[in-house]
């Protein structure tokens, strides 16, 4: 007989989401992974709707993500928006040729009355993505950061601003009469487990968290919701495009009063999920966290490639069992 993998809900934003769902997706086989994605990033660009969260999961489902990038679609050329930039436009979000054929496609199926879930739904099918992504809301939210600048969009103060602070002030405009997008609740309600995935906790999860039932639907679930830390901060980090969303979330973290850590994390998310899983170069965090109520799980978090995606989702799927007591996973 053939074992029937579990239903798994995960919550989060971009890469950091995007990196777990495509092993997830994998190992739990098709219909098994619902993806619920933030859409406080979403912008307007050139009369297109650009959603990057989305589009950044879309694309690692799919098996077309550019991996060195962690964004975008592999292999891609930008030849559109170096025009742009030959005519004198500041092209400040970068978007690939290939690329703009889904916000075109997106553009045009909004303007034909179709909903963002709806719109999402036929982008994925014409992907071949055979988990479920689901858009938080399919109602216009926004996040906003102030800085002693001005208050911008979270898009214009990551990329255009290079996330310029010290940050004063994060909003998540219209958040809180925004309903969830349908499927959602019941999604996070009907899994077998729930993860809370290594998204940036300010900019990427707690938007979702805003919206009017989702807090109160994961406390309810609270004993099968498992949260995968961000933050790593025994293990140095290379990669540019790393160093960059660190500092972001660092300043994202600041402006909400929190270190930058997991134990800080962990804080935020105490009343919503049972188990939290701390990479093993922070391993010296574990008591503070499980003192916070937690099991916790040491496992390597660093996503630097599909082998290691696959060894965390493993672990991620583990049931975990009543109780407290850190487990230690490689």
């Amino acid at each position: 007989m053939t074992e029937t993998r579990p239903a798994v809900t995960m919550l989060g934003g971009g890469i950091g989401c995007s990196r777990l769902a495509a092993p997830l997706a994998a190992l739990l086989g098709p219909g098994r992974l619902t993806v619920i994605v933030n859409t406080a990033d979403d912008l307007w660009r050139y009369g297109l709707r650009i959603c990057p969260d989305l589009d950044t999961n879309l694309y690692a489902l799919a098996g077309v993500r550019d991996q060195a990038r962690g964004w975008g679609v592999a292999s891609d050329s930008f030849r559109a928006m170096n025009q742009l930039r030959r005519m004198g436009h500041n092209a400040w979000f970068n978007l690939g040729d290939l690329d703009l054929a889904t916000h075109l496609l997106r553009t045009e199926l909004l303007h034909d009355g179709l909903s963002l879930s709806e719109v999402t739904a036929r982008l994925a099918r014409g992907f071949g993505v055979d988990a479920r992504l689901l858009p938080m809301t399919d109602v216009a939210v926004g996040t906003q950061v102030t800085i002693p600048a001005g208050t911008y969009s979270f898009e214009e103060w990551f990329v255009k601003l290079s996330a310029a602070g010290p940050v004063e002030e994060v909003c998540y405009h219209g958040a809180d009469s925004a309903d969830p997008a349908p499927g959602v609740l019941d999604a996070i309600s009907d899994a077998d487990q729930v993860i809370l995935a290594p998204s940036n906790p300010v900019s990427s999860i707690e938007p979702i968290l805003a919206l009017p039932g989702v807090r109160d639907r994961l406390s309810a679930r609270r004993s099968s919701v498992t949260a995968v830390t961000p933050i790593i901060n025994g293990a140095p980090m290379t990669d540019q495009g790393e160093v960059n969303r660190a500092r972001a979330r660092r300043r994202l973290m600041a402006a909400r009063g929190l270190a930058n850590s997991a134990t800080a994390v962990a804080g935020l998310y105490r009343d919503l999920a049972a188990t939290f899983v701390l990479d093993c170069a922070d391993g010296q965090e574990a008591s503070t966290i499980e003192a916070d109520g937690y099991r916790v799980v040491l496992a390597n978090t660093i996503i630097s490639d599909p082998d290691r995606g696959s060894r965390l989702a493993e672990t991620l799927l583990r049931r975990p069992c009543a109780g407290h007591g850190s487990t230690n996973s490689h």
